[in-house]
C-alpha cells in the first residue's frame, strides 16, 4: 500500500510542477506576437569620391537633330569624376566622340576635325522625387583647318536640368541650354578664309523628356523615352549671304533594354528642319550633300556604363 501511495503521489507531484512549469515555458517559447519588429535596413550612403565612365558605338553620332558624323557609324567613351557632399554632388568629365565633317577634298567643303571632345563639370542635387543638374559644357573640335587657315568651331553652353520622379516607373525632365556664340560663328566668320566680316550666332536650346519602365525583373530592365525640344538660333552668323534663321524643332523617341551595365537603345529621331534651314545651319550650299544631315534618321546604340564603387 505504500508503495502505491508513493508512486501516486510522486505521479501527482509530477504533474504540479508541469502544470506550474507550463506558463514559464510558454513566456519563454518565440511567440510572434512578441517577436521584435524588424525595419527595413537603410541604403549605405553614397561614397564620397565616385567614378563614372563608360563607352558606345552607334551607326550615326546625332546631335540634336543633325548627324555630326556624315550619317555614318560612330563610338565614343566618358569619364566622369564624382565628389558627393551632404549639399549635393559635384562632378567634372571628359568625353570623346567620333565625327566626321569631310573636308575640302570632297564636295562637303567643311573643316574636319579628328574628332569632338566635350570637358564638363557642374552640380547636381535631388530632393525626394525632384531633381536638379547645373553645369557648362565646352565643345573642342581638335585638329581643324579650311582652305589652308586654322579654324575654330569651339563653343560652350550652359545648362539647367530638371527631373522628376512621378512614379516609380515614371520620370519627367525638362532642360535648358544656352550659348553667347553656336558653333564660334564670330570667330570662324572673322577668318581671312571667309572673307573678314563680323558675324555672330547665340542659341538656346529647351526640351521636355519622359520616361517609362515599362518591364523590370532581375537585372534587366527595359524603358520608353522621349523628348521634344527647339533650338532658337539668333543673330547674322546664320543669316550671313542670303541664309534663312534655321531655327528648328527637334524629337526623339525609342526604347533601351539594359541589362546590368549595357544598354541597347533603339531610337528616331527628327526636326522640322526644310533643305534650306539645314543648309544654313551647317553653311553649306544647295545642293551639299551635308543637307540629308538634318533629315530623319533611326539611330542603334550600344553602351556600357559602370560607376565605382558600385
Amino acid at each position: 500500500m505504500r508503495g502505491k501511495s508513493t508512486n501516486v503521489a510522486i505521479f501527482g507531484a509530477a504533474i504540479l510542477a508541469l502544470s506550474l512549469a507550463g506558463p514559464a515555458l510558454a513566456a519563454d517559447a518565440p511567440v510572434a506576437v512578441k517577436a521584435p519588429i524588424m525595419k527595413a535596413a537603410a541604403p549605405p550612403p553614397s561614397p564620397i569620391y565616385q567614378l563614372a565612365f563608360g563607352i558606345s558605338v552607334s551607326n550615326d553620332y546625332n546631335f540634336r537633330g543633325v548627324s555630326q558624323s556624315n550619317r555614318d557609324w560612330s563610338f565614343g567613351g566618358y569619364a566622369e569624376g564624382r565628389y558627393n557632399s551632404p549639399y549635393g554632388q559635384w562632378y567634372l568629365g571628359v568625353a570623346g566622340w567620333r565625327i566626321d565633317w569631310p573636308g575640302l577634298s570632297t564636295p562637303y567643303g567643311f573643316t574636319d576635325p579628328s574628332a569632338e571632345v566635350d570637358f564638363f563639370g557642374g552640380w547636381r542635387h535631388t530632393w525626394h522625387k525632384a531633381s536638379v543638374d547645373i553645369g557648362l559644357i565646352y565643345y573642342y573640335y581638335p585638329g581643324e583647318t579650311f582652305n589652308g587657315f586654322t579654324s575654330d568651331s569651339d563653343f560652350w553652353e550652359i545648362y539647367w536640368k530638371g527631373g522628376y520622379a512621378v512614379s516609380d516607373k515614371l520620370s519627367v525632365g525638362a532642360n535648358l541650354f544656352y550659348s553667347p556664340d553656336v558653333l564660334n560663328y564670330s570667330e570662324t566668320f572673322a577668318s581671312a578664309a571667309y572673307g573678314g566680316f563680323s558675324a555672330k550666332a547665340s542659341g538656346i536650346y529647351g526640351s521636355l523628356t519622359a520616361a517609362y519602365t515599362f518591364w523590370q525583373k532581375d537585372d534587366w530592365k527595359s524603358v520608353v523615352s522621349g523628348e521634344l525640344g527647339h533650338w532658337w538660333l539668333k543673330g547674322t552668323g546664320f543669316t550671313a549671304g542670303g541664309y534663312v534663321d534655321p531655327d528648328y524643332t527637334y524629337w526623339n523617341a525609342g526604347l533601351a533594354f539594359t541589362y546590368k551595365t549595357v544598354t541597347l537603345d533603339l531610337r528616331y529621331h527628327g526636326t522640322s528642319q526644310s533643305v534650306a534651314e539645314c543648309t544654313s545651319f551647317l553653311l553649306s550650299a544647295v545642293g551639299n550633300p551635308s543637307n540629308k544631315w538634318c533629315n530623319d534618321a533611326y539611330i542603334a546604340t550600344l553602351k556600357f556604363d559602370m560607376t565605382l564603387p558600385n
